[in-house]
């Protein structure tokens, strides 16, 4: 009885519960079936995704695309007008009855060409002022320099950031050439960078002109330094440097000598300030001559140094040859000095 009784109720419960979940699936598939044509965001695909993003990209550069060239069309309509109907000397007047395309074309060429003037060539032919007279006590020559690494060096570090290294006897050179030349500096630095350098370096003022990378010229892409707008007879010019491409078009003109690289020890500037003293203090007609002479060499402050070297030593047996002479000629005045002189 109690057996029966159990499974009685095991297989009502058991029958209530196959009802509640038959009616629970027929409710939820009458409510999916209802919102079936619903799209949900998860079920969108990586593909449509994509597809969307390429079409949104191509718009955009279409839309640039259209956006540039209406600005290009406006901006050489604006431009041509100006250029056509502009009151400018430098402009040179053409014939006026050629078509305004051409009209156009001529005076945007000639702008071309005048801003790639502005850009490569100094602003003035001459960068020096005019010498003083020859009735005037000046000096003969005039020396051009270079700062960077003949003067100074540069050196960065995470400390200190970018600064420049005064190089060994930089004030007996200046103050030993200043009293005899016309010292000027033609660098390749900017001026702002230049400027503060010189007043560093020479607080006496012998550098008496400054001529910064404004100053030079740029061809073929590179920088150079053309001696011939500085306003001097080039025949009393010398060049002392260490960069040929930067003197390129006066290499007679020109020293080259070997770059400073920061070494404390260097003496290279008193062998400099004595070669250019004693080579040049007499007085040449042309400078390039003596130039010439030494650019054969590497080092020719070593070369110059080794001709002096050799001077003296020859000086020195000549003064010596003299000695001896003088010493027999006063032994011989010795032994006969007795002998009255009969007129």
């Amino acid at each position: 009885m109690n057996t029966c009784a159990c499974n009685y109720k095991l297989i009502n419960i058991l029958t209530l519960n196959s009802k509640y979940h038959q009616n629970t699936f027929l409710s939820s598939h009458h409510i999916w079936s209802k919102y079936q044509h619903v799209i949900l965001p998860r079920s969108v695909s990586n593909s449509s995704v994509r597809t969307e993003k390429s079409r949104l990209k191509q718009l955009l550069i279409k839309s640039l695309k259209i956006a540039s060239m209406a600005f290009g069309v406006s901006l050489i309509a604006l431009g041509g007008y100006s250029l056509v109907f502009e009151d400018d000397e430098l402009v040179q007047k053409g014939n006026k009855n050629i078509p305004l395309i051409i009209k156009i074309y001529e005076r945007i060429c000639f702008r071309i060409e005048f801003y790639h003037k502005v850009f490569t060539i100094p602003a003035t032919k001459k960068l020096l002022p005019d010498s003083l007279p020859d009735y005037y006590d000046k000096p003969q020559y005039t020396l051009v320099l270079e700062i960077t690494d003949l003067l100074v060096h540069p050196e960065w570090s995470y400390s200190t950031g970018w600064r420049f290294k005064k190089r060994p006897n930089v004030d007996y050179f200046l103050e030993r050439v200043g009293k005899i030349f016309e010292v000027v500096v033609y660098t390749a630095e900017n001026g702002y960078i230049a400027s503060p350098i010189l007043d560093e370096i020479d607080p006496k003022g012998w550098i008496q002109y400054r001529l910064s990378r404004q100053c030079t010229e740029f061809r073929n892409g590179q920088l150079v330094k053309n001696i011939e707008r500085i306003n001097r007879d080039l025949s009393k010019v010398i060049v002392i440097d260490w960069n040929t491409s930067w003197t390129q078009l006066h290499p007679y003109n020109t020293l080259i000598i070997p770059r400073w690289n920061g070494d404390e020890n260097d003496n290279s500037l008193i062998d400099l300030a004595d070669f250019l003293k004693v080579v040049f203090e007499k007085e040449e007609k042309d400078a390039r001559d003596i130039l010439n002479r030494y650019k054969k060499y590497d080092d020719p402050i070593k070369a110059f140094r080794e001709d002096q070297r050799i001077l003296k030593e020859e000086t020195k047996d000549e003064e010596e040859k003299e000695q001896e002479i003088n010493k027999i000629e006063d032994n011989n005045k010795s032994w006969f000095s007795w002998i009255p002189w009969i007129y």
